[in-house]
């Protein structure tokens, strides 16, 4: 299984170094952080959605010496001084702790925002990419608050139809995604996580067909890597 190294940004001092399962999102991560003023390197490590999720699912060693090389790589030629994952399924797959202390850098992902939402509710709706994803948000989200009751679903279609760029509500209506927020809506959840970093390219679209909260973990992230 090989590896996409697709990277981007501006090679200046004082980098964060943003990890994307693939191309796209290490990009997303990249765009998102050089509109708040921070300046990003990004690196895709899977040339698509499906091969990440293999990577992911079946081949965990070889994600954390992938990751691992890719990380210090960026340390030494771009000087980077902290590093985002910008991917809720690679987050799942790691080991943080010793991803850390390889490296020797300050590592936030979304995981670390969702340890603060378990706090905010007694259930919330999920929404990731696949099942690797659901089970680590909901393992961070159990652990930091046991009662907190997690409902989620995971539709790895929803990524690939965003890396062609299919229009958000296109999307909506070939992936059941009215009626999935029906079924949220009417079990009562009043959040739902955008469980995957290509998700908030649908975040207007589902905002507009449902009254539950959508939560984007991406801004907390870039407050958590700006304050650590």
């Amino acid at each position: 299984m090989s590896s996409s190294r697709n990277v981007s940004g501006r090679f200046t001092d004082h980098l964060i170094g943003i990890i994307g399962g693939t191309p796209v999102d290490a990009h997303m991560g990249v765009t998102f952080f050089q509109q708040r003023g921070v300046n990003a390197i990004g690196v895709g490590l899977s040339a698509s959605p499906e091969e990440a999720t293999l990577l992911q699912v079946l081949y965990p060693l070889k994600l954390q010496r992938l990751i691992t090389r890719e990380i210090l790589l960026m340390k030494q030629t771009h000087r980077i001084s902290k590093v985002c994952i910008f991917c809720n399924s690679l987050s799942a797959a790691i080991n943080l702790e010793e991803l850390q202390t390889e490296t020797g850098l300050r590592i936030i992902t979304p995981l670390n925002v969702y340890q603060q939402t378990a706090h905010l509710y007694d259930k919330v709706g999920l929404l990731a990419a696949n099942c690797q994803s659901l089970r680590g948000i909901e393992n961070v989200i159990m652990e930091a608050r046991e009662t907190t009751q997690v409902v989620g679903t995971a539709l790895l279609q929803l990524v690939i139809a965003i890396e062609k760029a299919t229009p958000p509500e296109k999307i909506m209506q070939d992936q059941g995604l009215f009626h999935l927020l029906k079924f949220f809506e009417t079990i009562g959840v009043p959040a739902l996580i955008l469980g995957c970093t290509h998700f908030p390219y649908l975040k207007n679209s589902l905002e507009s067909h449902t009254f539950l909260e959508i939560i984007d973990p991406a801004e907390e992230m870039l407050s958590m890597l700006l304050t650590s």
